[in-house]
C-alpha cells in the first residue's frame, strides 16, 4: 500500500446537505470528541501557521505566527519523515491533494498515530500554499458513550 495518496475527487462531498447540515455543523460535529487541527504552509516563505490543535497534538506550546518547524520535525518518527518530505514535495509540485498516516511521539518512549490530510491551494501573487487538516487515530472502544453535556433535568 502507499504512504501517501493522491486525490483525483472533482465533486466536493455535501453529502451533509441531503439531511440539511451546514458546513459548520459538520466542522463542529468532527471537532467535538477529537482534536482537529487546521494549518497552512506558504510554499514562498516556508512558514507553517495553524491552530492551538495542531499544537496540542504535537504536543508542543501554541505560539502566535509561524511554526517552529525544527520542534515539529523532532515530534515525527525518524522513519516517517523522508516519506512525509516527499509526499509534501510532491503535492506541492503537482497540486495535488494528499494524506498520510504517521507516528508522532506521544512522550519519552511512545508513539501515536496522526493522519493529514492536506491540498495545494492557489493564492494570488504567489507561488500558492497547502492547507490541511491533522487529527490523531484513537482505539474505538464500541458500547462507550460520551457527552459533552450534561442534559437538563
Amino acid at each position: 500500500m502507499p504512504f501517501w495518496l493522491e486525490l483525483a475527487r472533482t465533486d466536493p462531498n455535501r453529502q451533509y446537505e441531503i439531511i440539511g447540515l451546514s458546513a459548520e455543523e459538520v466542522v463542529e460535529l468532527a471537532a467535538a470528541f477529537r482534536l482537529y487541527g487546521f494549518w497552512r504552509f506558504d510554499i514562498e516563505t516556508g512558514h507553517l501557521f495553524a491552530t492551538e490543535d495542531v499544537s496540542r497534538i504535537f504536543g508542543i506550546e501554541h505560539r502566535e505566527g509561524p511554526m517552529n518547524l525544527v520542534e515539529i520535525g523532532a515530534r515525527i518518527h525518524p522513519e516517517d519523515m523522508p516519506l512525509l518530505m516527499e509526499t509534501f514535495e510532491r503535492a506541492s509540485a503537482g497540486r495535488l491533494t494528499y494524506h498520510n498516516i504517521y507516528r508522532i511521539k506521544s512522550d519519552a518512549e511512545h508513539y501515536k498515530y496522526v493522519r493529514t490530510v492536506g491540498k495545494f491551494r492557489d493564492r494570488p501573487g504567489s507561488s500558492g500554499e497547502v492547507v490541511g487538516i491533522t487529527y490523531e487515530f484513537f482505539e474505538r472502544r464500541p458500547g462507550v458513550t460520551f457527552f459533552l453535556d450534561e442534559p437538563d433535568d
